[in-house]
């Protein structure tokens, strides 16, 4: 398994057709990732790996009058991921949804974050994109440790301790679910 993700930092409203031209999947608590959401062409240079699942996190900030908002949207690319179909096993599927999962933890973390930053009107655009690169980065870090520890889902006791944790997490952090976050904000 290797994990493409994409970085996307928006700053227009994102409608819902964006998601069903580009054929992505919203995070949602009750998604399982089935062989056919793999639509996309193998990596030529690729000769290691069964599966590969890009995705990724849209986050749009906007400054409405004296109210800051930001919707972070954890997303799968059905397009860019993609499978050797007979090597997919129902185990190496649970191990790609735990990185989805972790995506959508960490939009969370995000919205943890902007909540907690100290922001006005003229920085605003700036101090979320600061928010954004460094939560990338930590997810980046929390995908590899995640393979590292599980070998790609090999490592059936790892597997199952990730995904015990990635649940708590989702659990920790679902005061942060919601998609959009408002808060006043001054010049």
């Amino acid at each position: 398994m290797r994990i493409f993700s994409v970085l996307l930092f928006v700053f227009l409203l994102s409608s819902a057709s964006t998601f069903a031209q580009r054929d992505l999947i919203e995070w949602n608590d009750t998604l399982q990732l089935t062989i056919e959401d793999y639509k996309g062409a193998i990596s030529s240079g690729d000769t290691s790996h069964h599966i590969s699942s890009s995705c990724g996190l849209y986050c749009i900030p906007q400054i409405t009058g004296d109210t800051a908002s930001v919707t972070i949207i954890a997303y799968f690319d059905r397009n860019k991921s993609w499978a050797k179909r007979k090597r997919v096993t129902p185990l190496l599927l649970q191990h790609e949804l735990g990185h989805f999962n972790l995506t959508e933890i960490f939009a969370r973390k995000m919205k943890k974050r902007i909540l907690a930053m100290k922001t006005k009107k003229s920085t605003f655009i700036k101090d979320v994109q600061k928010v954004y690169e460094k939560t990338w980065e930590d997810l980046q870090k929390q995908n590899a440790a995640y393979d590292r520890a599980t070998d790609f889902s090999n490592v059936e006791f790892a597997q199952r301790t990730w995904q015990n944790y990635i649940k708590e997490n989702l659990v920790h952090y679902h005061m942060y679910s919601s998609q959009t976050i408002r808060f006043p904000i001054r010049d």
